[in-house]
């Protein structure tokens, strides 16, 4: 098995779990960058394990017996290439050592204050965008994309942190994703209006030379948000959260490093509200599989139940075989 065979069997393993953004650091970029070149050179074989850094740690576990169907001339590349991956190409949903350098006494409270809620959400939106705890961290984008909506929705959706799109409008998921939860919403017979959205993180990650590239917000990230997140949902007061793909799940239920389909099946609850937990409607731009659709489906019915909203047949027979 050649190392883009490795690459590529990881990469899928991680869409499996519902992981939907990877980091790709500068050590990545260059082999990516090796690997199209030769393929643009016509080279059959692009470069292997051997030519990554030495200092990238052993990561991704080797495929089973069953699905390693290379020859075994083959192999040999195969076991080189395993022990040199995961670092060039790391899963941001499973945050670094350095991401979990701080104790949990040093994860500040946003504190905005009001007299009431109005007052509260106004001084929110005056005082997060130079909030110090968040732009010290030094890891975040200048502009705050704030969750909008209904502030006394019945349901909340929830993701991880504002991409490209998202800054650019100012507003939570907007570009195709947006389209595609505008789609969902619509099925539900509900719009933007109806309900409230928001992010886990409110400002857009950073990278290096950053464009139209995103990566999923680090644990500490999460973290030292965490509060700003919750004082939306304490405002709101919503019958119901939906949290949209598995950096949300992890970061509202706190149970680690469960795949998606364990926040699914389990869910949980956040201030004492219930959590549905689904894939972020960007996964829908992906597939086309129609069980995963309706599986989907079946868990806004089930947001939509927790909401106290009216469901009709024609909506329970959607994705059904006719």
């Amino acid at each position: 098995m050649t190392t883009t065979e490795l690459v590529l069997h990881y990469l899928h393993a991680l869409q499996d779990e519902g992981v939907e953004r990877l980091s790709v650091d500068e050590s990545a970029r260059g082999i990516l960058r090796k690997w199209m070149l030769a393929a643009r050179r016509g080279v059959s074989k692009p470069v292997v394990a051997q030519s990554l850094p030495p200092a990238m740690a052993p990561a991704i576990a080797p495929p089973t017996a069953a699905e390693v169907t290379a020859p075994a001339a083959a192999q040999p590349d195969a076991a080189e290439g395993i022990s040199d991956l995961r670092s060039a190409l790391r899963d941001t949903d499973s945050p670094t050592e350095a991401d979990r350098g701080f104790r949990e006494e040093e994860v500040p409270f946003f504190r905005p204050g009001g007299s009431n809620a109005a007052e509260v959400w106004a001084n929110t939106e005056r005082m997060l965008p130079t909030w110090r705890p968040l732009r010290e961290l030094g890891t975040l984008r200048e502009k705050v994309v704030f969750g909008e909506g209904n502030r006394q929705a019945a349901i909340m959706f929830v993701g991880d942190a504002p991409n490209y799109y998202d800054e650019r409008a100012g507003r939570p998921f907007s570009g195709e994703a947006g389209e595609k939860l505008n789609g969902i919403l619509k099925a539900m017979g509900l719009s933007r209006e109806d309900v409230y959205t928001t992010h886990l993180v409110k400002f857009r990650p950073s990278m290096p030379r950053q464009t139209t590239n995103n990566r999923a917000p680090s644990e500490k990230e999460i973290r030292f948000s965490a509060s700003v997140v919750e004082l939306e949902i304490r405002l709101v007061q919503p019958r119901v959260i939906v949290a949209l793909g598995i950096v949300a799940a992890r970061g509202l239920l706190q149970r680690g490093e469960l795949p998606l389909a364990d926040y699914r099946r389990s869910g949980g609850q956040f201030c004492g509200i219930p959590v549905i937990v689904t894939h972020h409607p960007s996964y829908l731009l992906r597939t086309n599989d129609l069980a995963e659709r309706r599986e989907l489906w079946e868990e806004m019915l089930r947001a939509m139940e927790l909401a106290g909203l009216p469901i009709s047949d024609k909506q329970r027979a959607f994705f059904t075989k006719k």
